[in-house]
């Protein structure tokens, strides 16, 4: 945007003013993409549940009911802000804004499209992870700050949980940090260039070269991560059809699921216990913020799963439209940005599936599965990915002698690695369950163990 902006502009402006214009621009239409997704993700929820529970859901205001999102925040906007009487009406007021901006924030660092990345830091896995921590702060403010016993429990039930589900999101990133040698999203989409399963392991051998439009040229890949050279990629080297990659995103994904509080683990907004949580005292706008918050929270949270583990904007297409150069790179990453999107609204979807589905879990079940199912399946991962690494990296004397890897060509390296990280992730898997399921003779009836005949 920037040198767009210098070619437009010229030397009218000094340049401090170009690169302010630019950034301004680039945060209106991530903000803009993301409102306008939350009014599409609500309408589709409320379709979608009432179509799961035999209902018909909002159809009267707009064709099939569209205009009913506008209609509602029309409602938010005209309602009374009620203050109680005994709450601290800063932090009431605060809580709602320190909900949404640290989740607004989130959306810098993801690459939107090939080519569109708003900013790119080097560490942006961990300025996500750190960023999102922030909500909780407004959570417990919004539960403190309302002197409302209902809203401080649901506080404290949201902090926990937050906190609780952080623990293996951020291990199961750490698979992605270990493959990609780094924090930068920005080079997660390129390293899952390639074919299913190979990624970008199978070679051109023609020395004349090969069509572009079946090979890429890359210099990342599995084997030999500094020579560029001519790999077959269709855009679905994506890591979730690895076996480090498909445990790393089933852990994450939940886990995503219990940090942006949807079912099954909605409980801190459990109406039938605490009537609804930390919003309890809230109406109008501030009511709306949350709600905003949260949907924001479930697109970033989709949206970073899917550059991590499905490809980001990888797809069928974008690297042959790259190659043919011109006004075919615009096209490639307008078709780059619309493969991300429809991976976001895949896994929003699994989220409106789940919620019609299954039962909200209970908290004791809610720290069970965190940490005694969660963690320990994201801690072996780490494991099975740092030997990946090694596999279809490390030469023979970085094995010290022991293995020696370096006769096989990088796909059958490749193969090798797969073959490893599938057979321990699955004994792993399987023996974790087993220790974490209750023996069947045993039933628990009004907290006292009782022996089933």
């Amino acid at each position: 945007m920037t040198d767009i902006l210098r070619s437009w502009i010229g030397s009218a402006l000094p340049d401090w003013l170009i690169v302010l214009i630019a950034y301004l621009i680039v945060t209106t239409i991530v903000l803009f993409y993301a409102v306008g997704n939350f009014i599409l993700m609500v309408w589709a929820e409320r379709r979608i549940v009432a179509r799961m529970q035999d209902r018909l859901g909002p159809n009267r205001v707009g064709p099939a009911g569209l205009l009913q999102p506008i209609a509602d925040a029309v409602k938010m906007f005209t309602k009374e802000d009620i203050v109680p009487r005994n709450a601290d009406r800063w932090v009431h007021l605060l809580a709602p804004v320190v909900s949404l901006a640290p989740v607004a924030m989130m959306l810098a660092v993801i690459p939107w499209g090939r080519g569109w990345e708003p900013v790119d830091l080097h560490v942006a896995l961990l300025y996500i992870v750190a960023v999102s921590a922030v909500s909780g702060v407004g959570l417990m403010m919004a539960g403190w700050g309302s002197n409302n016993k209902f809203a401080l429990l649901g506080a404290m039930r949201a902090v926990a949980q937050l906190v609780s589900y952080e623990i293996p999101a951020v291990t199961a990133l750490l698979t992605v940090v270990v493959l990609a040698g780094g924090m930068s999203l920005l080079n997660l989409p390129h390293l899952q260039a390639g074919v299913p399963i190979m990624g970008a392991t199978i070679l051109c051998n023609d020395p004349a070269g090969c069509s572009p439009l079946l090979y890429t040229t890359v210099t990342s890949f599995p084997g030999s991560p500094n020579e560029p050279v001519q790999a077959l990629d269709l855009g679905l080297g994506w890591w979730v059809f690895t076996p480090v990659g498909l445990l790393g995103f089933v852990v994450f994904f939940i886990a995503a699921l219990a940090e942006g509080e949807r079912t099954p683990f909605d409980i801190p907004e459990a109406d039938s216990e605490i009537v609804a949580g930390y919003m309890t005292e809230y109406s109008g706008m501030k009511f709306a913020t949350f709600y905003i918050a949260q949907y924001i929270l479930n697109l970033a949270l989709a949206a970073l799963a899917a550059t991590a583990f499905l490809g980001g904007w990888q797809g069928p297409g974008v690297a042959a439209l790259a190659n043919m150069g011109g006004p075919w790179v615009h096209v490639a990453a307008a078709l780059s940005a619309f493969y991300l999107l429809a991976k976001i609204w895949v896994l929003f979807f699994v989220m409106i599936w789940l919620r019609g589905a299954f039962p909200r879990l209970r908290v004791d079940q809610l720290m069970d599965f965190a940490w005694k199912l969660l963690l320990p399946l994201a801690l072996v991962n780490i494991v099975s990915a740092s030997l990946m690494v090694s596999i279809t990296h490390w030469t023979s004397a970085q094995w010290s002698g022991l293995i020696s890897l370096d006769g096989f060509v990088p796909w059958q390296r490749q193969l090798i690695a797969i073959l490893v990280t599938a057979i321990i992730n699955i004994a792993a898997t399987y023996w974790i369950l087993s220790i974490n399921q209750r023996p069947k003779e045993e039933e628990w009836v009004e907290e006292e163990l009782v022996i089933a005949p």
